[in-house]
């Protein structure tokens, strides 16, 4: 656990060295970012057969990794009614039976949902329900879309830290979930079912924007850090289609994904199929 990786990232600022990374990866200087851009591509393998534009186009990293892919890329199932919200590696689920709330990390690493909501209340209302982790790879598409038709009725932030989210920190970080910053969006379904779509930071910019309440970036001038959470509701419920637009990561980094109760009795196998595959935005789960 106490490797000289694990300490040197305990002791770093995390989120102040962040957020300095992510004002260097916005800025637009004569060749320099050009190169910078073209070494990150290069080095990551970027898939630019999809993107919108190509890569000349994107002044920095920063546009390049928020890039959005060209139309019908990434067609939604039309036949599923939950479907996968990014682009990355379903790596754990598991389902919140009777009154535990225990959710895998990683072999012999958990957490729980109430400490990852910072929300006993809001925990005890998922029990009976079902979860995933999808990791993203800094090659994957960044925009994070809505895995199911519904309302969003609330957003929540829990102030956090930044360590990475890559397999070493999952495997030896205690509560990385519980712990990194995270934007958290509500989303109810007609029939009362019930999708978290938990988003989480990570070293690097660190920064996750909504879509649909563009004032909230986490590990920036916008969201006070000044409280562990910040709650907030819609004057009036907004309506998502699945596969809408809801977010972005500027760096990062990894989704958690909590169905209510009701959701799981009517897909009772709902993520287990795709445990340690790849997925897609857009294909069912």
């Amino acid at each position: 656990m106490n490797t000289p990786f694990y300490i040197f990232m305990f002791l770093l600022p995390k989120n102040l060295v962040s957020r300095v990374f992510g004002c260097l990866t916005r800025l637009r200087l004569p060749w320099i970012s050009a190169k910078a851009r073209d070494l990150f591509a290069a080095h990551y393998k970027l898939n630019m057969e999809e993107a919108e534009l190509p890569l000349s186009s994107y002044p920095n990293i920063a546009k390049l990794f928020i890039r959005h892919l060209k139309p019908g890329v990434r067609p939604v199932d039309a036949n599923a009614e939950v479907v996968s919200p990014v682009d990355g590696v379903l790596s754990q689920t598991g389902v919140l039976d009777g009154c535990s709330q225990e959710m895998i990390q990683a072999k012999g690493k958990f957490y729980d949902l109430s400490s990852m909501l910072r929300d006993a209340d809001m925990a005890k209302e998922f029990e009976g329900g079902v979860w995933a982790t999808i990791y993203l790879a800094p090659f994957n598409y960044h925009r994070i879309h809505t895995p199911v038709s519904g309302n969003v009725i609330s957003a929540h932030y829990c102030r956090g830290q930044l360590w990475p989210v890559n397999v070493g920190s999952v495997e030896r970080v205690e509560g990385l979930f519980a712990i990194n910053e995270r934007l958290i969006s509500r989303i109810q379904m007609t029939d009362g079912a019930e999708m978290l779509v938990v988003k989480v930071g990570a070293t690097n910019v660190g920064r996750i924007a909504l879509s649909y309440k563009e004032d909230w970036v986490t590990n920036s001038s916008s969201l006070h850090r000044n409280t562990p959470r910040l709650d907030w509701t819609p004057s009036s419920p907004i309506p998502l289609k699945k596969g809408d637009e809801i977010a972005r990561f500027e760096m990062g980094s990894t989704v958690v994904l909590v169905g209510n109760k009701k959701l799981r009795e009517r897909h009772p196998d709902l993520f287990k199929a795709y445990l340690n595959k790849a997925v897609q935005v857009g294909q069912s789960l």
